[in-house]
């Protein structure tokens, strides 16, 4: 069975942090969203500010999340988050056919699987992003055990 990231919310805080974009809710799919990433240097400056160097975006909702948890996915569901993610290269990033977001969005989905592959379901990762010098860009993941914090499912 394939692994997928979904939203963490632990508290308020992604709601004040991500006000402009959106905070994706608890449970809901996310992506890494290399994709979706602005040039740093401006990044503070961004209006609305995306704060895209260290989350992660949602495939339904396109809102933020600061952490994100390793969960089993069933076909049917990796299927619709393939689905989401080709609609919003599609709107969103004018891919030129539904074909080319379609492979883009399962792309996303073995990039997201070879992330989780070697992390236990329920750990949360969270993800920050750097250029390197030639000015690729760079993705590095923190592993937590699952706190019971607050009202969190568990």
């Amino acid at each position: 069975m394939p692994k997928l990231l979904r939203a963490v919310r632990l508290d308020d805080s992604d709601l004040h942090v991500f006000r402009a974009a959106g905070a994706a809710r608890d449970g809901e799919w996310v992506t890494t969203g290399g994709f979706a990433v602005c040039d740093f240097e401006a990044a503070p400056r961004c209006n609305p500010p995306c704060h895209c160097q260290d989350s992660f975006l949602a495939t339904g909702s396109t809102a933020r999340c600061s952490i994100a948890e390793v969960a089993d996915v069933a076909e049917e569901d990796a299927e619709q988050f393939v689905d989401a993610l080709a609609w919003h290269f599609t709107k969103a990033w004018r891919a030129p056919s539904w074909e080319v977001a379609r492979l883009a969005a399962e792309d996303e989905l073995r990039h997201i699987g070879e992330v989780c592959e070697t992390l236990a379901d329920g750990v949360w990762i969270t993800v920050k992003r750097s250029r390197d010098p030639g000015g690729a860009l760079q993705e590095h993941y923190a592993v937590y055990d699952r706190l019971m914090i607050g009202t969190h499912t568990l």
